[in-house]
């Protein structure tokens, strides 16, 4: 079974279509949601499905994403942002990579849910598999044995996507799946297109230097 595990915080505007998304998988699956203390209607929204697995925990994307896999049943555990839409057939996918005994971990590439020469950019990078070009809006999965192994997500406030991967990308074969997750654009009209490509691109390749995640947090604000 595949244990979905989404993070939220203030994710109201988002976390409905992103439910109704996962529920249109086929496949065995569950549906986690961690709410870092909305003060939104996320979390009312999140209990119209009895399905889903609402838990509480402190604010912090990796305290969430531990606490949800603590609580998982599956073997794989797919981590989903409040924003990102899973492709059909997601699932499916996901089971049929773990059928290499090799394989530990993986991640889609990234779409955008609207246009612009830089996102495409973007989503032509993300297409490939090194941990320079893989994220979390990408929808990191990972054997629940290896995360184990490796201790989890690090107790950071940045960067936790990229932290993983080097201990995951230790364990096995990491694969990039030809499928694309769907994410908002928010980001990048918040800020700005060129300005938040650059500062993702700057803040990628400082990490790969060393630089201190906690630094590096400064110029990658909360959505909300």
């Amino acid at each position: 079974m595949v244990s979905i595990i989404i993070p939220c915080y203030n994710e109201a505007n988002y976390i409905e279509a992103t439910l109704k998304q996962c529920f249109s998988q086929i496949g065995d699956f569950e549906i986690i949601v961690v709410d870092g203390g909305s003060t939104d209607y996320t979390t009312k929204i999140v209990e119209n499905y009895p399905s889903v697995v609402l838990i509480s925990s402190i604010k912090g994307r990796s305290n969430q994403l531990n606490k949800g896999a603590e609580t998982s049943k599956g073997s794989i555990l797919l981590f989903l942002h409040a924003d990102t839409l899973l492709p059909p057939k997601a699932i499916v996918s996901i089971s049929k990579a773990f059928k290499n005994e090799q394989v530990v971990g993986g991640s889609f590439y990234l779409e955008f849910d609207k246009y612009h020469v830089l996102l495409f950019l973007y989503s032509m990078l993300s297409k490939i598999n090194h941990s320079f070009f893989t994220y979390g809006d990408h929808g990191i999965f990972i054997s629940k044995q290896v995360f184990s192994e490796i201790g989890g997500f690090k107790n950071v406030s940045f960067m936790e996507d990229a932290e993983i991967q080097k201990s995951a990308r230790k364990k096995g074969k990491f694969v990039k799946l030809n499928l694309g997750v769907e994410t908002s654009v928010r980001r990048f009209e918040k800020s700005g297109y060129y300005k938040q490509f650059f500062q993702d691109m700057l803040i990628a390749i400082l990490f790969k230097l060393g630089v201190d995640t906690e630094k590096l947090k400064r110029y990658y604000p909360d959505h909300s």
